[in-house]
């Protein structure tokens, strides 16, 4: 009896999954036009705010300059969580087409439905992206001390090199704390990956993703304190 049920539950899940899939491939385009023009609203009205803001945090007064900077920094947030989630929406939204034999079984008009889909996600993600370098270069002129090209894959180091060092303890402590965060986070998804496997048979690769960035977390976590304790030591 358990056995019976046991399999309809399974069954039922697949049919479900099967169903969500097919109702995103079908409107594939619409969604992304909808979750891209949430997103790029978001990060235009933020990005406005931190522009009128910027604009007039150059005449504040002690007190109004700390409000202001703030605000800005509290823009900046939604903007750039919006756009990390645009991002991800886009991803997630081509996902259940992006697949050859999806692809090859299609007829002619669908594959154009699907090519539509990659153009709109291609420009929604590059959208994200230029959003986030337009965001750096406008902090830059709000604060001109600010040094990096955000193009560069070394920006984060020149970023954090002309920081002043209470700028730079705001950023190690956001660091550890998403370290924490990650730490409890990642384990977690490794056992629910386990448990789902064992039950809908999700596949292994499920697993191993969250169980190498739960390693690499650490490993990199703790090859910085080395790293650190030994440059103490050079001096």
């Amino acid at each position: 009896c358990y056995i019976i049920h046991w399999g309809e539950f399974y069954s039922s899940y697949w049919a479900w999954d099967e169903c969500i899939s097919l109702a995103v491939r079908d409107h594939t385009v619409l969604l992304e036009c909808i979750c891209g023009a949430i997103c790029i609203m978001i990060c235009e009205i933020h990005f406005g705010k931190m522009k009128r803001m910027g604009s007039q945090i150059q005449d504040a007064e002690d007190e109004e300059y700390h409000e202001l900077q703030y605000h800005i920094e509290v823009s900046s947030s939604w903007g750039m969580i919006a756009s990390t989630v645009g991002t991800v929406l886009m991803m997630l939204l081509i996902s259940p087409g992006y697949s050859m034999k999806y692809i090859e079984s299609q007829s002619d008009g669908e594959i154009w439905m699907f090519l539509a889909g990659l153009v709109v996600f291609v420009g929604m993600v590059g959208y994200f992206g230029m959003w986030q370098i337009r965001y750096i270069k406008l902090v830059q002129r709000i604060y001109p001390d600010k040094k990096g090209d955000p193009t560069s894959i070394n920006f984060q180091e020149q970023w954090l090199a002309s920081c002043d060092e209470a700028e730079k303890e705001e950023i190690y402590e956001a660091s550890y704390k998403t370290y924490l965060l990650t730490g409890k986070v990642l384990p977690f998804c490794t056992l629910v990956a386990m448990l789902l496997h064992m039950v809908w048979n999700t596949g292994v690769l499920a697993i191993i993703i969250p169980a190498f960035l739960w390693i690499l977390s650490a490993s990199n976590y703790c090859r910085c304190c080395v790293t650190k304790k030994s440059e103490k030591l050079a001096k």
